[in-house]
């Protein structure tokens, strides 16, 4: 094969690579790591007065696996739906982080790593124009301002945009994953797609929100609606965001076990099958515009996703599908948005795993993680289930389908509507199900705030298999071991053991100084391995003491609450604490900012423990001291002969005198005797 010198494979002809300087907006020095205001809750914290634009895409798209490639066109239409006016227009093109030059291998390089860096052509991912974008007919100029990094590009507006008004922007490009998969990729004939096409970034109150792809921090995007074609080779079969509208995607071929697939194809009031064949022909003449010829040995199939702001795609001659259909309790809590009364699960892992295996140094996992762990049904009970029970935690989940496939990388990205996963570990499904809620359809900014999804799917995914510190103190208090910190039941010993280890390794951590604020954007952490603790591990302990402050029942019906009310919007941390403050009926600023803001630990002291004889029986008084910067309605227990009694310190006081009265003398009292938080371990005896 031809190697092509880099710089010209880089560059399409007619486009200016500008430098503007290397400051992006919301992201120069003065601007703040930690947002101090609300970038998209009003007032109030409530949806009223809210605003966000739409961007909707209609694409055309062919994949030329000679090049590996897709060529395509499409156009997006932005509206604007805020009360300024906008002279410009930025776009996000992410799949050019997976080369030489870019921002992400410019971090790889700094930490030891080597992905993309060292590609060469044709191995290295890019997205690049094949021709000038044009604005309502005017071409205008692509400006890349971190150049040689190009993920990020400004298109100046022809005239400005009005409040209420909208632009159609026509795009012509072509995207190409890397060989080197990471979120993308591709091997020999199989495509993961995602970040594949010119991304309009978000715009919110504090302004534009572009952002460089790095290895911290993912997606944020627009809602719109996406009508998608895709032109494949008549083998492929596809998996996608989105109902395919039209087309055949593949499935019903390779189904294992003869199931039928259950496509859907009225679930966005598009055509049924009546009407396929007039779509199609639209199809086929959108290919035309692309290639400039009908591909032969090609078929197109389209699909339609709405509410999104996000579409991905696979495609792989080598899946095997597998598909059911989940049917919802009746009263299942419904958000304020479009559900359906069944959700479509498609299931897509490798037919081809022994070959997809070959070379791997331990091929009997890769089988599994490939094949043997997905099918009879295997994906498709853990896709229903994890449905079954992010609608308890959140409510009914907002779109016809769901997708769970397997992709070429190892571990999981989400999308609306689909997972990519490097295997089916009931664990990943439900985790990647969970980022479906708390990132596809609450539309948080995870390279700004990646605690509000990774760390609250996280949460979640624990709280599925009982393994939180609420759950684990409400199990310990019913076993009614007489030390709750080694109790004699072997599974809540070990959990408990983790949960305490956890405890002395994060208190050691403050100590040397390397936690984080969970808060910090993404790229300004010290490194990826401190932004993964912040984002998921810590903002995972950060749920579990917000659950534990305000009690289960309430706890459930924030999060009720939270995706009821933003379900399809865009959500900050001034929406979460709102709805979070409206389920416990109090306030809840002092908690967010000192978890969101700050890097401390939960340390309480234990002082002056006194017991005395009293009518009636025994009375105890404890000082308790707050010695950590966090703040905590602290649980603090004695010990009788008949058991634990707890009661709680009051989180906005620095240091109180708690009074326990007993009918039977107790012999010791302990800090937060159950592990309901990470203080634990203080303990006095009593003479």
């Amino acid at each position: 094969m031809i190697r092509r010198p880099l710089s010209r494979a880089l560059l399409a002809a007619p486009l200016l690579a500008a430098s503007l300087g290397a400051q992006l907006p919301n992201q120069g020095p003065r601007d703040p790591l930690i947002p101090v205001t609300p970038a998209t809750t009003p007032p109030g914290n409530d949806t009223t007065g809210y605003w966000q634009q739409r961007a909707d895409y209609a694409i055309h798209a062919v994949l030329d696996e000679a090049r590996g490639a897709v060529r395509a066109t499409g156009t997006l239409t932005y509206t604007n739906h805020s009360p300024d006016t906008l002279r410009e227009l930025w776009l996000q093109q992410h799949l050019n982080a997976f080369r030489p030059g870019s921002r992400w291998s410019a971090v790889d390089e700094k930490e030891g790593r080597t992905r993309f860096q060292k590609l060469a052509e044709p191995d290295y991912g890019y997205e690049r124009f094949t021709r000038a974008p044009r604005i309502d007919g005017r071409e205008v100029r692509a400006e890349y301002p971190l150049a040689p990094d190009s993920t990020v590009v400004r298109l100046a507006l022809p005239r400005p945009l009005a409040p209420g008004a909208r632009v159609v922007v026509e795009l012509a490009w072509e995207a190409r994953p890397s060989t080197t998969a990471r979120r993308q990729g591709r091997r020999d004939r199989s495509f993961d797609f995602a970040q594949w096409y010119p991304r309009v970034a978000v715009y919110d109150r504090h302004g534009w929100k572009p952002n460089a792809l790095v290895p911290a921090g993912e997606f944020h995007g627009e809602y719109g609606t996406f009508d998608v074609t895709l032109w494949v080779r008549d083998d492929q079969v596809i998996g996608a965001t989105g109902v395919p509208v039209e087309g055949d995607p593949g499935w019903a071929r390779v189904a294992a076990n003869g199931a039928v697939p259950v496509l859907q194809r009225g679930a966005y009031g598009t055509a049924g099958a009546a009407g396929v064949s007039g779509a199609a022909s639209g199809a086929i003449a959108g290919a035309a515009r692309v290639t400039g010829r009908l591909p032969a040995g090609h078929r197109a199939v389209r699909f339609r996703a709405e509410d999104v702001h996000h579409f991905a795609w696979s495609a792989s001659p080598g899946f095997v599908y597998e598909g059911g259909t989940y049917v919802r309790p009746a009263r299942a809590p419904r958000p304020g948005v479009r559900t359906w009364d069944t959700v479509a699960v498609h299931v897509l892992y490798r037919g081809d795993a022994e070959a997809f295996c070959a070379g791997q140094p331990r091929v009997q996992p890769c089988l599994v993680a490939a094949r043997d762990g997905w099918r009879n049904g295997a994906a498709l009970r853990n896709g229903v289930s994890t449905l079954r029970w992010l609608e308890e935690v959140f409510g009914t989940y907002a779109y016809p389908q769901m997708t769970i496939l397997r992709r070429l990388d190892g571990g999981g990205t989400e999308f609306p509507m689909m997972m990519q996963n490097g295997s089916n570990s009931a664990g990943l499904v439900t985790h990647e199900g969970g980022h479906i809620y708390a990132h596809g359809m609450l539309g948080n900014n995870e390279w700004q705030s990646g605690w509000m999804d990774e760390g609250l799917t996280s949460y979640q995914s624990d709280w599925q298999v009982g393994e939180t510190r609420p759950q684990l103190a409400a199990r310990l208090a019913r076993a009614g071991d007489r030390d709750p910190s080694a109790p004699a039941d072997s599974a809540l010993a070990a959990l408990r053991r983790e949960k305490d280890g956890t405890a002395r390794a994060r208190a050691t951590a403050f100590a040397a100084g390397r936690l984080e604020p969970i808060g910090t954007r993404a790229d300004a952490f010290r490194d990826f391995a401190t932004y993964n603790t912040a984002v998921y591990t810590r903002a995972s302990e950060m749920y579990e003491a917000l659950h534990d402050l305000v009690g289960d029942a309430a706890f459930r019906s924030f999060l009720r609450d939270y995706y009821g009310r933003w379900a399809h919007r865009h959500v900050d941390r001034w929406a979460m604490q709102g709805s979070a403050e409206r389920a416990s009926g109090r306030p809840l600023g002092w908690f967010f900012d000192q978890w969101v803001n700050t890097a401390s630990v939960i340390a309480y002291a234990l002082r002056d423990a006194r017991v005395e004889r009293v009518d009636g029986g025994w009375r105890t008084t404890v000082r308790l001291e707050r010695t950590g910067a966090y703040r905590h309605a602290m649980p603090v227990g004695v010990r009788t002969p008949s058991g634990w009694v707890v009661a709680r310190g009051d989180a906005q006081r620095d240091g109180e005198v708690l009074e326990f009265v007993t009918p039977e003398r107790p012999d010791v009292v302990r800090l937060d005797p159950y592990g309901a938080t990470e203080a634990v371990g203080v303990e006095v005896v009593l003479r």
